[in-house]
């Protein structure tokens, strides 16, 4: 049962909302440019019809939401201001002496009323809602990341191992209190004595601490003096996560048991510990029209294909051109932009050669596709060639090894710049070559200038939602969470952009021909 919101109505009317509360406000602006009744419908299957207490209107509810993205509001401030703030009741559709509801029912309705699923169908319904205003065509859009801080205290590796053990015997005790002092329970350090230890202090202790303690409880488990109850099972599975990450091969840590999504992340200078936002914009409006967030050490590029699905799937929206920057420039991607019929404007990472930073790379020799061959910069040709395959974490490279002979490279006047062993150079040329030939003719037209200068529109969005929608840093823990909280900030990005495009400000009145000088 859903308690519907009564109009703005009391003693006083309307009449403070139209003297106070101005009319080219960001609140009234959104008020106008967008529609929310929508919200109704969605969320109608989260409710049971005429059981139990009324509910509070969803509408309201997700206005409530909006507003804390559009403030930087906790839960608690959001309620103290919509009952003191007349911009936020009037937003709110509250009468001037209406109650508000208690902060915990804003966290129920965002998690459990309405969740990632609900939050998404939320932002595309705004995004459908830009489409049909004309702000969104697809002509051109840009793809673009940014990094997003996790809400957890970081620790050193020996901090970890102890915080991880110290979950595993508080689940034990849950059970037999005496089985965990046996463990261990009493010898346990304070986690805040070694949160901030240096990596090496007590670290060999710990493992084996660690390590003798998953032991006890899995003999504990064959037994049967334990259950495998749920909370017992996720910690031990987080300590075996910890004590394996030791290992110098491993690339996915666990940073913190605290939220284990979340992984420690690098993006050129940046290094921080948590996720990336991952986004798509319309280039004349700043419209997102995708968005999705993956743990920090995910790579940008793999993100793509996920993107351009999402907001096709949604909308049935394919653009004309999409510009990134050097982290979308694999083959597979090219393939992808070239299989979809959309016009890609990737900046291209400069190929090096591993053997020496003065020798040739690949982009110095010619490949002739009709004839299957290759000229190096000396001119000479080679048709001996083999397939290759490499694989890698994040992806499969296929293509073909060129081979030159040692009679053609070792009497080279440009061998030292080539080739500095006796066996001849060979050259790797990628089932893509192709599509890196068409985008580097590509990035050289005018046009092509034109649309990579015009990819630094995309910071200002990236600015705006970590600045002023609060995506920066997450409010939540989980990647399920994450989600809604990138969500939440980009439905709060989009608005505040439609706001400003469909409400414009009202143009100046021209001087009075008596003021005139």
């Amino acid at each position: 049962m859903i308690r519907l919101k009564s109009p703005q109505s009391s003693f006083y009317g309307s009449y403070l909302y139209d003297r106070i509360v101005p009319e080219d406000h960001l609140l009234r602006k959104i008020n106008r440019a967008v529609d929310f009744s929508f919200v109704h419908d969605l969320v109608r299957d989260r409710y049971i019809p005429h059981f139990g207490r009324p509910a509070e209107d969803p509408e309201f509810m997700l206005r409530l939401c909006l507003l804390q993205y559009l403030y930087g509001d906790s839960d608690r401030r959001v309620i103290e201001n919509a009952r003191m703030h007349l911009a936020y009741k009037y937003f709110l559709g509250l009468a001037v002496d209406d109650e508000v509801p208690d902060d915990t029912t804003i966290s129920y309705f965002r998690v459990r009323r309405l969740g990632e699923e609900k939050f998404r169908e939320i932002f595309e319904n705004i995004v459908q809602q830009c489409i049909d205003s004309g702000l969104v065509t697809g002509s051109r859009q840009i793809v673009d990341s940014t990094h997003v801080v996790a809400d957890i205290a970081i620790t050193s590796l020996t901090g970890l191992l102890n915080i991880c053990r110290r979950n595993v015997l508080e689940a034990v005790a849950e059970q037999d209190r005496k089985m965990a002092e046996r463990m261990g329970m009493n010898r346990i350090s304070n986690p805040g004595q070694i949160r901030f230890t240096r990596k090496e202090d007590g670290l060999e202790k710990e493992l084996d601490e660690a390590k003798n303690l998953l032991d006890g409880v899995t003999d504990e488990f064959r037994q049967g003096s334990l259950k495998a109850a749920p909370e017992l099972r996720k910690s031990l599975e987080l300590l075996e996560k910890a004590v394996a990450d030791r290992e110098d091969a491993v690339k996915d840590r666990l940073v913190s048991p605290v939220d284990p999504d979340a992984r420690r992340g690098r993006k050129e200078s940046k290094r921080w510990v948590g996720y990336k936002g991952h986004l798509i914009m319309e280039e004349d409006s700043e419209i997102i029209t995708a968005i999705d967030a993956t743990p920090a050490n995910a790579a940008d590029g793999s993100q793509l294909k996920g993107l351009l699905k999402q907001q096709e799937h949604a909308y049935s929206l394919i653009p004309e051109e999409l510009t990134g920057d050097k982290a979308y420039d694999s083959g597979a991607n090219l393939d992808l932009l070239d299989i979809k019929g959309i016009s890609g404007v990737i900046r291209l990472t400069k190929k090096t050669n591993h053997m020496g930073l003065d020798l040739f790379t690949v982009d110095d020799f010619r490949y002739d596709a009709d004839t299957d061959t290759l000229q190096c910069p000396g001119r000479c040709i080679t048709s001996k060639s083999t397939r290759a395959v490499y694989h890698r974490r994040d992806q499969t490279k296929k293509g073909v090894i060129f081979q030159f002979s040692p009679k053609q490279c070792n009497p080279c006047a440009l061998r030292e710049k080539c080739n500095r062993n006796s066996r001849g150079r060979a050259v790797y040329i990628s089932y893509y070559h192709h599509l890196f030939q068409e985008m580097r003719e590509r990035l050289g037209t005018p046009e092509g200038q034109e649309a990579i200068r015009s990819r630094s529109k995309i910071e200002h969005r990236i600015a705006n939602l970590t600045r002023y929608c609060g995506m920066r840093r997450s409010r939540y823990r989980g990647m399920s969470r994450i989600r809604i909280h990138i969500l939440l900030s980009a439905i709060a990005s989009n608005v505040k952009r439609m706001a400003r495009l469909l409400c414009p400000p009202p143009e100046p009145l021209p001087p009075r021909p008596d003021m005139a000088v």
